[in-house]
C-alpha cells in the first residue's frame, strides 16, 4: 500500500469519526450504532497505518489474499448490521402495535364519556 493511499484512508476515517460523532451528538444516530461504526473505522485506520498487520491476520486465518479477508469481514459485518436492524424493526413494530391499541382504547373511552355527557345534557334540557 502506498503512503499516499495510507494518508487518504486515514484522513477519510478521521472525517468518518467526526461525522459519526456529530450524528450521535445530535441524536440522529443511536449511541450503540455510533459505537459500532466507530469501532469499524478505528480498525480500518489500524490496518491503514500498519498494512502488514492485515496480511498477517489474513495469513493466520488461513485466507490466501488480504483483500479476500476484507471482503469476507465486510460481508459478515453487513449480515450482523442487517440482523441488528431487523431486531430494532421488530421491537418498534411491537411498540407501534401496542401504542395503536392503547390509543384506540383511549379514544373509545373518550367517545363513551362524551356520549354520556351529551345524553345527560339532553335529559336536563327536556326536564
Amino acid at each position: 500500500m502506498s503512503l499516499r493511499l495510507q494518508i487518504i484512508i486515514i484522513l477519510c476515517m478521521i472525517l468518518a469519526l467526526v461525522y459519526i460523532g456529530r450524528r450521535v451528538a445530535t441524536k440522529k444516530l443511536d449511541f450503540k450504532f455510533g459505537i459500532a461504526w466507530s469501532f469499524v473505522v478505528v480498525v480500518i485506520m489500524i490496518f491503514a497505518i500498519f498494512p502488514k498487520l492485515l496480511a498477517m491476520v489474513s495469513h493466520l486465518l488461513g485466507i490466501y489474499d488480504p483483500v479476500n479477508m476484507l471482503a469476507f469481514v465486510g460481508i459478515i459485518l453487513a449480515i450482523f448490521a442487517i440482523f441488528s436492524l431487523m431486531m430494532e424493526v421488530s421491537k418498534q413494530s411491537e411498540q407501534i402495535k401496542r401504542l395503536t391499541q392503547e390509543l384506540a382504547i383511549l379514544r373509545k373511552d373518550d367517545y363513551d364519556k362524551s356520549s354520556k355527557n351529551q345524553k345527560s345534557d339532553k335529559k336536563e334540557i327536556t326536564k
